[in-house]
C-alpha cells in the first residue's frame, strides 16, 4: 500500500543535483502523481516535469539531520498498524468500502489524492513538529480516496457559469469536509490538535464565523446561476481554501457534524456515494432548516 520510491529518489537528487538523479526523481510513481495533480490543480500550469520537480526540491537543502528526520518521519508512519488509523477512514465512508489505493510518500508537493492513489510530502513542517500529523493526514487523503470510488474529481478551470462554478464548490466542500472530519476523533482522542482547522472546529464562535463567511460568498452564485462569470475563478478558490480562511474545510466538516448529530452516522455515510448536492440538501433541510 506504501510506495516511498519517490522519496528515496529525491533524498539521492538533494545528495547529488545531477540530471540522472532528476530523471529518477520524475520517473518515481508517486512523484508522477503529484506532477498530475499539480497538471489539475494550477490554472494554466506549464511546468515541465523537470523544472516541476526542480522547483519543488530547490528550496531544500541536504544535510545528514535533514535526512534522519525524513527517515524519522518515514518510519514512524509506516511503523503504526491499519488498526490505528483504518477504522477512522472507514467510518466515514459507505458499508463495505474497500480501498484499491497506494499511498506514496515524496519530498516537497503537499498533500493530495489523484484519482484514488494519495501523495503525502514526508518533509510537512507539521509532520517534523508532531510525527502523528503523518498518520491524522494519511487518514484525511484516505478519505478523499474513498469518496473519489464514487465521484471523479471536477474540472476546476471550466466553469462558465455561477451554477457550474457552485457545482464545483459543493464538491469540495463535500469532499474536505469529510477528509476533516475523519481525522477528528482520533485527534480528539489523542490531543493531536497541531493543525488549525481543528482549533478552529473546536471554538464555536470561530467556526459559526467561518461558516457564515463561506456562505456568504455561495449564496450569490447560487441566487443566479445562469450569469457568466467574469474573470478567473482562482481568486474564489483561494478565498475557499486558503490558509487564513479555510473555508471549504471548515464549513464542509461542520456540515457533516450537523447531519451526523441530527440524523446518525449511517446517513452521513451514505451521502459519500449520493454526492455534494445530497449532502447540501439534507444539510439545508434536515440538519439547518
Amino acid at each position: 500500500m506504501f510506495d516511498d520510491s519517490g522519496l528515496e529518489a529525491s533524498l539521492d537528487f538533494l545528495r547529488n543535483r545531477s540530471d540522472q538523479n532528476l530523471q529518477e526523481v520524475i520517473a518515481a510513481p508517486g512523484n508522477k502523481l503529484a506532477y498530475t495533480h499539480y497538471l489539475w490543480s494550477h490554472y494554466n500550469a506549464k511546468l515541465s516535469e523537470a523544472e516541476f520537480w526542480h522547483e519543488q526540491l530547490s528550496g531544500i537543502l541536504w544535510s545528514a539531520e535533514f535526512e534522519h528526520n525524513i527517515n524519522s518521519v518515514r518510519k514512524y508512519l509506516l511503523k503504526q498498524g491499519r488498526a490505528k488509523w483504518l477504522k477512522e477512514v472507514l467510518r466515514y465512508l459507505p458499508r463495505r468500502h474497500f480501498f484499491n489505493t497506494t499511498v506514496c510518500l515524496n519530498l516537497g508537493y503537499d498533500h493530495i489524492v489523484f484519482g484514488e492513489n494519495v501523495a503525502l510530502n514526508i518533509n510537512s513542517r507539521q509532520f517534523g513538529v508532531d510525527k502523528r500529523e503523518s498518520i491524522y493526514y494519511l487518514i484525511h487523503e484516505l478519505a478523499h480516496a474513498g469518496y473519489v470510488r464514487y465521484h471523479s474529481l471536477p474540472n476546476l478551470w471550466t466553469a462558465k457559469t455561477n451554477g457550474e462554478l457552485v457545482l464545483i464548490v459543493r464538491f469540495l466542500t463535500h469532499l474536505e469536509g469529510m477528509g476533516v472530519l475523519s481525522a477528528l476523533r482520533l485527534r480528539i482522542a489523542e490531543h493531536g490538535l497541531l493543525d488549525n482547522d481543528y482549533r478552529v472546529l473546536l471554538n464555536d464562535g470561530e467556526k459559526i464565523k467561518r461558516v457564515r463567511q463561506y456562505f456568504k460568498l455561495l449564496v450569490p452564485l447560487e441566487k443566479d446561476p445562469e450569469e457568466k462569470i467574469e474573470g478567473s475563478v482562482e481568486h474564489l478558490y483561494n478565498m475557499m481554501s486558503g490558509r487564513k480562511t479555510r473555508l471549504w474545510y471548515i464549513t464542509g466538516c461542520h456540515m457533516a457534524q450537523e447531519i451526523e448529530k441530527h440524523l446518525g452516522l449511517e446517513p452521513l455515510r451514505n451521502l459519500v456515494k449520493q454526492g455534494s448536492a445530497a449532502f447540501f440538501n439534507t444539510y439545508l433541510e434536515t440538519a439547518h432548516p
